[in-house]
């Protein structure tokens, strides 16, 4: 029988026993049925029976013998998840652990990716969230045992499997067809994180791992980190207590090199001078891209990660059992970078351009206009931690009518970990600069500097800094209660109630010295002792174009150039040396630290309360076996969001290119409410066309609520404004509480043909339709802050733009007002500041983005095909799947109009060969993902299409004892992300190979 994803693979001694197809095997069915519509994966958490408690409802007839074949490793982890592919209603893909603390991968989100449809995300080299048919993070649900699970990102609802150790996880199941027992929030798919109960295996139980993991990509970090995993369980008194404690702890040292650009500003092709410096120049209606700033950077990353788990289980009697577990995750990553950086105009000088419509440079000149040359470090650090308890009671309350309670607490909380903050960065810059040129043909842009002199540390001066704090913090509090009736031997129901309170909190600081101009920098010479020079040649090899980055920079503590600044900042004011003070500081009482308390926040809260009925009946039709499922699920959702937005005093216009707003010490409060319910159905359908051969049919609706970020109640704005060409660029936005969830109707149709125990072929057709969206709605030259006067919309301004001409740099512009106007009210020629002045000048004003739900439908249609092979006694075997998906909901790179598109959506394809036999376990693994979109409303942003190989191989030294090695991106490849033309990047970054050694012990 097919039950259990953790069962033994059983063949029948008795050649009738495939199938008893008739009534002796609709109850078994039944029993099945049952346990998985009330597993772990439903919202309700009642755990399953044993195998041998299913066994027993069926009707008392002649049981056949049954000769059970022992299966480990590799194969045991397939068998179990083609068992729960093949008895699942609906479509459910799952993983399984290979043995106790051994996951196929070190990441979830690693092994994930293998099942067809999912496709994930990495950060740092490591698998972070993942996208499921083509829907992102925020558009699928992470449960722990059934239980929604709380994230950290403060803006959005996409859950970072990177905190999760995976030596503690027994299965993960990904649920991509809906049922009314299954919390809201997957469109895309649920996950369900399944970790060990030590009533499932009675008796002792124990598994030590011990790893070695060496990072190539690391330059300052050790050649070797350690990572130690552990769980011990055991049951007592009959196999009535149980007891169950693991943990892990994990270090690891990585690196980073990349380029990137900020942004690019689009304009039409008229805006490109016809000065005789344009090769290929566009046309006056193409669509070109101008780049801001091209960034180098190397950078460098210490992760610390530690899980524990503690689970108690007591059966006082067969019908009862309790469960109370623990479950505790921390991360701490602490990060460091150097940098160097090309600021353009941008005015489009000379160039050599792409053909239109679409316009990119393939070469970008520009001299004269900037004369900095600016070098970045930065030292921050960040914690995340996840915290839920939780307890379950399960009442077998007649052979009919099972009851559930089920109960959990959870926190998931990112915090700063620095006395720098969670995002810092001081930049110092030589002004001996006299022109640059970008190469953007290669896959990472080459870029080659005019300089006057050679690069010197005398030449080196402070300029800006920004200290930034972020918090983010989101508590589940959830009550469920259910069960399940059996009307008949074929007819049963599950029913359930919950309550879910969601509490969301994002808050942030920012202590920035906006001094990035050459007015504002500190004199000549002051860091003169703290730089090392050193070069950019053979820093990108692994990169399209990297041999020929060969520019010379310097390096710097950030840390030493911080504690310079903070002396420089005390000298006297008539000192040569001295550097302007910050206008406000943080925590150590200057402009070189963080702030602790923030400067504005914002709390989400959402109640949701919930009730399902499901009806689950099998039968037969011609003799053979069918299931039919249908739901209902509602839900009502109370959403509060309340904010506290910061206030601004003035805005001073410090040096060349930056106005900043400069924030007020008192904040504006906020509370809005709304609310909305939704009616969910379900229907699940399978039948056994032949013994090995079955089809599926689902439809349902789902919902996915907007993120945290559109629904926040606070107005933010970009502190930094900028008047480029005489045009003014000042962003806002503000979130809106009153956004409806996505709702999406869902059809799933699928084969599936099983040849052998662990060999399948499937073929799955699925189609969404999607409405309400959230998109940006934008609202232009609005004036937020009536008292917030602008410097450059007054008379000042004016009056020196119709001396010196329209055209006139804001450098000329500055001095003419110096010269001319050095005691009017806010013109300060001492620290070189400008402030606007209400009443003189007019008050600046934003271009104000808010989120609205589209009114377009968007349809994701896709297949999926699934090869499952093994060679039996050979110990070889593979497994081969591809998605292929396609949809409406994608970006038009024609047009700059605002517009909606859906992140993620791409074809997937992966192969993993395999040999266990002999104690010998190999794997090789492929993955391939198509580009995909990322996210963007008038402008998009694309990643690159990404392969990787994997291998692990083991050898069981003795029944217990394992080594093993293993390779992640073994051939070293790179990531590149994109706007709107592959050749306009906006990242381009190598990591390296990671390779591990150790061994496991297992009891």
């Amino acid at each position: 029988m097919r039950c259990f994803a953790h069962s033994s693979l059983i063949k029948f001694d008795n050649e009738e026993a495939p199938f008893m197809r008739a009534n002796s095997f609709v109850k078994q069915r039944m029993a099945c049925a049952v346990s998985l519509a009330l597993g772990t994966a439903a919202s309700l958490p009642l755990y399953a029976q044993e195998p041998e408690q299913a066994q027993a409802q069926a009707p008392s007839e002649p049981q056949p013998v049954m000769e059970e074949v022992i299966v480990t490793g590799i194969r045991q982890s397939l068998a179990a998840a083609v068992d729960t592919k093949r008895d699942s209603f609906g479509v459910v893909d799952a993983i399984t652990a290979e043995d106790i603390g051994k996951f196929p991968d070190t990441n979830l989100a690693e092994s994930l990716q293998r099942i067809t449809g999912v496709s994930i995300d990495r950060q740092r080299g490591e698998g972070s969230k993942v996208t499921v048919r083509g829907f992102g993070s925020d558009f699928n649900l992470i449960t722990l045992n059934g239980r929604q699970m709380p994230t950290h990102g403060g803006t959005g609802r996409g859950f970072d499997f990177a905190d999760i150790a995976s030596e503690s996880v027994s299965s993960v199941e990904v649920y991509k067809t809906s049922r009314a027992s299954i919390a809201t929030g997957g469109i895309g798919a649920t996950i369900n994180i399944k970790t060990p109960r030590p009533l499932e295996r009675p008796g002792l139980v124990a598994s030590l791992g011990v790893k070695a993991v060496h990072d190539t990509s690391t330059v300052e970090g050790d050649d070797y980190t350690p990572e130690v995993s552990g769980i011990w369980s055991q049951t007592f008194l009959d196999d009535t207590v149980g007891v169950s404690i693991s943990g892990s702890y994990q270090e690891r040292h990585s690196g980073q090199a990349g380029g990137s650009n900020t942004a690019w500003f689009e304009k039409d092709g008229s805006a490109i001078p016809d000065n005789g410096l344009q090769t290929n120049r566009p046309n006056d209606t193409d669509l070109v891209a101008l780049p801001q700033q091209m960034i180098y950077r190397v950078e460098e990353w210490e992760r610390e990660r530690i899980n524990g788990q503690i689970t108690l289980q007591w059966s006082p009697v067969e019908a009862v059992t309790a469960t109370l577990d623990y479950n505790y995750a921390e991360l701490e990553l602490d990060h460091r970078f150097n940098d160097m950086s090309i600021w353009f105009s941008p005015t489009g000088q000379s160039g050599t351009w792409s053909d239109g419509p679409i316009v990119s440079p393939l070469v970008y000149t520009e001299f004269d206009d900037q004369v900095d040359l600016p070098m970045g470090g930065g030292v921050d650090a960040s914690k995340n931690e996840r915290e839920s308890l939780g307890f379950n009671l399960v009442w077998d309350v007649t052979d009919r009518l099972t009851l559930a309670l089920d109960y959990h607490d959870s926190t998931a909380e990112r915090s700063p970990n620095s006395r720098f903050g969670s995002n810092a960065v001081i930049t110092i810059a030589s002004y001996e600069r006299r022109g640059a040129s970008t190469d953007y043909s290669t896959e990472i842009p080459v870029t080659t500097i005019d300089v006057n002199d050679p690069l010197s540390p005398d030449d080196m001066q402070i300029t800006g800094s920004v200290f930034g704090n972020s918090w983010a913090e989101m508590d589940i509090e959830q009550t469920q209660f259910g069960g399940n009736f059996e009307f008949t031997e074929r007819t049963n129901i599950d029913f359930g109630v919950s309550l879910t309170d969601l509490d969301n909190f994002e808050a942030g600081s920012n202590v920035q010295r906006n001094s990035w101009g050459q007015n504002q920098a500190s004199a000549y010479g002051t860091v003169a002792d703290l730089v090392v020079p050193a070069s950019l040649k053979g820093v990108f090899d692994e990169l399209g174009g990297g041999s020929s980055i060969d520019n010379n920079f310097f390096l710097f503590d950030m840390k030493a150039v911080a504690q310079r600044a903070e002396l420089l900042q005390n000298l006297p004011e008539n000192d040569s040396w001295h550097l302007a003070t910050a206008l406000a500081g943080g925590d150590c009482g200057t402009g070189f630290c963080a702030d602790s308390d923030a400067g504005f926040g914002n709390r989400l809260n959402e109640e949701t309360m919930s009730a399902f009925v499901q009806v689950n009946h099998m039968g037969n039709v011609f003799d053979r076996a069918f299931n039919v499922r249908f739901g209902l699920r509602y839900e009502e959702t109370d959403v509060t969001a309340s904010a506290e937005s910061t206030n601004y005093t003035r805005i001073d216009w410090a040096s060349t290119n930056e106005f900043s707003a400069i924030p007020s010490t008192t904040l504006i409060p906020s509370s809005l409410e709304d609310s909305y319910d939704v009616t969910l159905p379900s229907l699940d359908f399978d039948i056994e066309l032949t013994d090995n051969i079955k089809v599926r049919a689902s439809y349902s609706e789902t919902i996915a609520r907007a993120g945290f970020g559109d629904l926040k109640g606070n107005l933010s704005i970009g502190e930094v404004l900028r008047v480029v060409g005489g045009e003014h660029t000042a962003d806002g936005t503000v979130g809106n509480p009153g956004l409806q969830p996505h709702e999406s109707e869902n059809w799933d149709f699928s084969a599936e043909w099983y040849y052998g125990d662990l060999s399948y072929v499937s073929i799955g057709y699925f189609e969404k339709s999607v409405k309400n969206f959230v998109t940006d709605a934008e609202q232009f030259d609005v004036v937020l802050f009536p008292e917030l006067a602008h410097p450059a919309l007054g008379p000042l301004y004016d009056q020196a733009t119709a001396a010196l001409g329209l055209t006139a740099s804001n450098a000329d512009i500055r001095d003419y007002i110096f010269t001319n106007n050095s005691g009017a009210d806010g013109v300060n020629v001492a620290t070189q500041t400008i402030s606007g002045v209400p009443g003189r000048d007019d008050p600046a004003y934003f271009d104000v983005d808010t989120k609205i739900n589209s009114e377009r439908e968007a349809d994701i249609d896709g297949w999926e095909i699934a090869w499952q092979q093994d060679f039996a006694e050979t110990g070889f075997g593979f497994i081969a799947n591809a998605t292929f998906v396609d949809g409406n909901a994608t970006f038009d790179n024609s047009s700059n109009d605002p517009q909606f598109a859906l992140p993620g959506l791409s074809d997937t394809r992966n192969f993993i060969g395999y040999y266990d036999k002999y104690g010998i376990q190999v794997r090789v693994a492929y993955n391939w993902r198509d580009d995909f979109f990322t996210g963007g409303v008038s402008q998009p942003s694309y990643t690159a299409e990404y392969e990787q190989w994997d291998a692990n191989a083991s050898y069981a030294v003795t029944d217990a004892f394992t080594v093993f090695v293993e390779g992640i991106n073994i051939t070293d490849e790179t990531t590149r992300a994109y706007a709107r033309s592959e050749r306009q990047l906006n990242s381009a970054t190598q990591s390296g190979p990671r390779y591990t050694v150790g061994f496991r012990y297992t009891y």
